[in-house]
């Protein structure tokens, strides 16, 4: 009995890591970034290039299998955060007078990671600005650099059906395609060591 125990946690162990080895990126053509999810392609026309390096305030990894966008980050933008720290440099805090004014300036960014190395970061990131919370209360934030991306179309891989108008509101917003994704220390960015 033991022994099958065994051999059924080293199944699930093997079938765990060749699952996360199958992690594909998306398909990139010249005009557009195709996302697989668990049953649809998703089509997005490449828009403008951005790089915005953000103070996190959390993150999740979308593991369900027909999400859009791999990483979801709540942030605010540099020059933001450097602004209301100017004046409330506690501002992250709740208690602080500033935090209101972060709260209303935090943003969502939906990210299409371009490959597994850049998700890699951002898990990299995700658990350190956890464990950095947890440790000191301090921040990280993120460098972003990449791509805008405009949903443009949905389409049911199994009977080539196009359910882009049945998509919630919620999804037909900008999407981001990240290329490169750079982990930089809170402090340093936002008194001034780190451009936005």
């Amino acid at each position: 009995m033991i022994k099958l125990t065994k051999r059924f946690i080293l199944i699930l162990g093997i079938i765990f890591l060749l699952a996360n080895c199958g992690e594909s990126g998306p398909t990139i053509t010249d005009n557009e970034v195709i996302v697989k999810t668990g049953s649809m392609d998703v089509h997005f026309s490449r828009g403008k290039l951005f790089a915005q390096t953000y103070l996190i305030f959390g993150g999740i990894e979308m593991k369900q299998s027909d999400a859009i966008a791999k990483i979801s980050l709540s942030g605010l933008e540099l020059s933001t955060a450097r602004f209301i720290y100017s004046r409330y440099p506690d501002f992250y805090a709740c208690k602080s007078p500033g935090a209101p004014l972060a709260q209303k300036a935090i943003r969502q960014v939906e990210i299409v990671p371009a490959d597994s190395k850049v998700m890699d970061d951002l898990r990299k990131t995700l658990a350190d600005h956890q464990a950095s919370l947890q440790e000191s209360g301090k921040r990280v934030c993120v460098r972003l650099e990449g791509e805008v991306l405009k949903l443009e179309s949905a389409v049911i891989r199994e009977n080539n059906q196009d359910v882009t108008n049945e998509l919630p509101p919620q999804m037909h917003h900008e999407y981001y395609f990240v290329k490169s994704a750079e982990m930089i220390d809170a402090q340093e960015a936002l008194t001034g060591g780190q451009t936005g």
